[in-house]
């Protein structure tokens, strides 16, 4: 730095006080720039060593790095008080990184397990409730490949989560590592949520999402004709709320029907490329079809869902997929997912930190994520 201002650090003879403190105070800025980048990759160590479980100190790196940086000084006159700073500047770092470790183990952990996560909106919902409600969390995702899933929630748990959800494709696989089930599940067959705590226990709050959705959108369901399609984890959900609330029929429309008779018996099931939505009051979209990057699909064409009465995308991404799209040229009223996405992510934090959540926040944190996408 003394060489870029153009003089010898020894040579100060001829200047004035005041020409030599506004030097120090040019070099205390840019040690400053300098320091704040440091602590930023402090911040960075800390937490890989709370992810690897690896001690604050590294003695032998600390050692290392006296050596290296008084191998830069050219002055040896200066080495012990350079010595001394640096020293004390890694006793801060320590502190530092001990008070980060602290503070994060003292936060609830929470995250997200699936195949493929990076087009994810959960943890910006998450965050949105942690702001909302100055409560303090973190929430993560773990993309999953089906061979982990039988010690993943153990690891989790040992790593520190409270908590987690599921989605595609393990919303029904992860039940086996489960050690208890609500009876939500019991009766859905399949988990979103998931309490890591001495036991492991599964919930579903898709089915508190999906009927908070519907109210929204002012559905009424009794007696109603609905169809659903697809049969995956999100349909269970879907089917189970859908019959609690006493439809008068319920059909599911599948590529492969005759699977259905075997996920769901006693349904009745139609083939997809059979099947008109004309006399339905709800039709239901719970596969993926339609989604980014493939939001040119569209699980059916504008011919087959003319007449239907409502329609309901679970996809949020894009927020006006290609079925919703037909539904507004043909007049049918229709709503996404997002707001079933965020009224079952609040639920899920329900029931992780066993606090109630306001109908007024769901609707914050939806608007706020409306302006998101």
């Amino acid at each position: 730095m003394s060489g870029e201002r153009g003089f010898a650090m020894d040579d100060v003879s001829g200047r004035s006080l005041e020409q030599i403190r506004s030097d120090i105070d040019q070099v205390d800025r840019e040690l400053a720039r300098l320091l704040e980048k440091r602590m930023a990759l402090v911040s960075e160590v800390t937490d890989y060593k709370r992810r690897a479980n690896k001690a604050v100190l590294d003695a032998s790196r600390e050692e290392r790095v006296i050596e290296n940086v008084l191998g830069c000084v050219s002055q040896p006159r200066y080495n012990q008080s350079i010595e001394e700073i640096f020293r004390h500047m890694m006793k801060v770092s320590r502190e530092y990184q001990s008070k980060r470790l602290e503070h994060a183990d003292s936060q609830p952990r929470f995250g997200l397990i699936g195949e493929k996560l990076s087009h994810s909106l959960s943890p910006a919902i998450h965050e949105l409730y942690f702001n909302f409600t100055q409560t303090q969390g973190s929430y993560t995702l773990q993309e999953t490949p089906r061979s982990d899933l039988p010690e993943l929630l153990k690891k989790l748990r040992a790593g520190g989560y409270s908590g987690v959800n599921v989605t595609v494709p393990y919303k029904s696989e992860i039940i086996p590592f489960l050690d208890e089930l609500s009876p939500e599940v019991r009766h859905i067959g399949a988990v979103n949520t998931i309490v890591l705590s001495d036991t492991i226990k599964g919930y579903n709050t898709d089915y508190h999402g999906f009927g908070a959705a519907l109210a929204r959108c002012g559905v009424a369901l009794k007696g109603k004709r609905c169809a659903v399609l697809g049969s995956g984890g999100s349909a269970h959900a879907v089917m189970a709320y859908l019959e609690d609330q006493g439809v008068g029929e319920l059909v599911i429309v599948s590529r492969d029907p005759e699977s259905v008779y075997f996920k769901f018996p006693g349904l009745p099931a139609e083939r997809l490329e059979d099947f008109s939505a004309r006399g339905f009051d709800l039709v239901i979209n719970t596969t993926p079809v339609g989604m980014y990057p493939s939001a040119q699909d569209s699980p059916l064409t504008k011919e087959q869902l003319a007449g239907a009465g409502f329609v309901m995308d679970l996809i949020y991404n894009p927020p006006e997929t290609r079925l919703l799209s037909f539904a507004r040229e043909l007049g049918i009223p229709c709503c996404n997912g997002l707001y079933m996405l965020v009224a079952q992510a609040l639920h899920a934090e329900s029931i992780w930190l066993d606090r109630p959540v306001e109908p007024a926040l769901v609707e914050n944190i939806y608007d706020e994520m409306v302006k998101r996408l």
